[in-house]
């Protein structure tokens, strides 16, 4: 336990960040159970703005701060939504399950062998099978290929209903959506773990270089 202990928080920063992405998680499927049924409920909004402030300002403290927060970065259509004590969630299926993988990805990006190189630690989170015929590309080209591969469905899946070909189902969208949490918590988790290992690895340099070199005698 203490060597899983000390790897999880070699990165303080990594640890803080997968605590609190935890700890929002956990408050989207807590935050519906706290308000009535029907407090938040047949919604719709866009992307990128708060558009039910008149709601949020009528709920307790924690719950509006939950959903004000999902509703700033989701569009919070209620039939792309689960819904809890009915109520949709605060953010719709995908963005869910991207948030849910994402807590993965940032502990597989922790419990990686540490590198200088981003793409490095991404490969270091794979088995080794994997890596070592994505370690041909190189490192960065790898870590690269990892977050397009991770993406595209939900590229796909968004695209084509974005244009009207057809509609997507909620289980589509929590499938399509947890690779790319995934590899959206890898890539940030290993960028932290990396620049972790820079510092280091810097502080050695440095420390190395203050001891004065023994004169011969």
């Amino acid at each position: 336990m203490a060597g899983l202990w000390t790897r999880l928080t070699w990165s303080r920063a990594a640890f803080v960040l997968l605590l609190l992405n935890v700890v929002w998680t956990a408050s989207l499927f807590i935050a519906p159970f706290t308000i009535p049924p029907g407090s938040f409920a047949n919604e719709v909004g866009g992307a990128n703005m708060m558009d039910h402030g008149d709601i949020w300002v009528t709920l307790p403290p924690y719950a509006a701060i939950v959903y004000a927060f999902g509703d700033i970065q989701c569009h919070q259509l209620w039939h792309r939504s689960y819904w809890l004590n009915g109520n949709q969630m605060p953010i719709d299926a995908r963005m869910t399950s991207m948030y849910i993988f994402a807590n993965l990805g940032l502990l597989a990006a922790m419990l990686a062998s540490p590198a200088l190189s981003t793409g490095q630690v991404m490969l270091n989170a794979f088995p080794a099978s994997i890596r070592s015929r994505l370690q041909r590309l190189g490192a960065e080209r790898a870590g690269a290929l990892i977050v397009v591969l991770g993406l595209l469905p939900i590229a796909v899946d968004g695209f084509t209903q974005l244009f009207g070909w057809r509609e997507s189902t909620n289980e589509l969208r929590v499938i399509t959506g947890a690779p790319g949490g995934f590899v959206g918590g890898l890539l940030v988790g290993a960028m932290l773990m990396s620049i972790r290992q820079i510092t280091r690895d810097i502080r050695e340099m440095r420390a190395r270089a203050a001891v004065p070199a023994s004169r011969p005698r």
